[in-house]
């Protein structure tokens, strides 16, 4: 995990992993008609795990010259069409949901994610062997077990460049296929693990 800010950053991250909580004054409590989980990223470009959710982490940390991502996302708990209750206002997702990327060359990673609903793996993205798989495992509030495997293979480990609300989308770009890393499937909302906050 590493400890710096991007550059025009609001203040270094000065936590460690031993310091649960630390990262509140980064977060604001908001009301579930705002944020379907209750809670928003505030922190601006202050570096954390849990900063912007909903959005396409490995091309902000490009643009930002942030930390190297091979993959990244966010896994929300409510199928969100307009994005009004996820993606538009940075609102944090669902803590514990396991990510499995199966690499085009077989390699397996997998990670959790964090109390924002943000999983990455850290790395060059040209490292991420491409197509690749995605499965989303997740076990509910009642013990109920969601699985969900991506229908399509992409070839670009930013999720939120197609799990968007109003992402324009590529022609023939459909879901199902194996996609070019500049392709965008329309209309597949954040990624869903099932009905978590309502």
């Amino acid at each position: 995990m590493r400890h710096s800010s991007f550059p025009g950053a609001i203040g270094a991250l000065s936590c460690t992993l031993l310091m649960p909580g630390c990262n509140d004054d980064l977060v604001e409590e908001v009301p579930r008609d705002v944020c379907a989980s209750g809670r928003r990223w505030a922190g601006e470009l202050t570096a954390s795990e849990e900063m912007y959710p909903g959005r396409d982490c490995v091309g902000c940390h490009k643009e930002y010259d942030g930390p190297e991502l091979m993959a990244g996302g966010t896994i929300y708990g409510l199928i969100d069409p307009d994005g009004a209750r996820t993606t538009n206002n940075d609102c944090f997702g669902v803590e514990g949901a396991q990510v499995t990327i199966t690499a085009g060359d077989g390699q397996i990673l997998t990670a959790f994610t964090n109390r924002a609903g943000n999983f990455f793996f850290d790395g060059r993205e040209s490292s991420l062997i491409k197509p690749f798989g995605v499965v989303v495992e997740y076990t509910l509030p009642g013990g109920h077990r969601s699985r969900q495997q991506m229908a399509s293979s992409p070839s670009y480990g930013g999720c939120a460049r197609c799990h968007t609300p109003g992402a324009v989308g590529t022609l023939d770009a459909t879901p199902g296929r194996i996609l070019d890393r500049d392709e965008v499937v329309p209309d597949v909302f954040p990624i869903y693990t099932g009905p978590i906050h309502e």
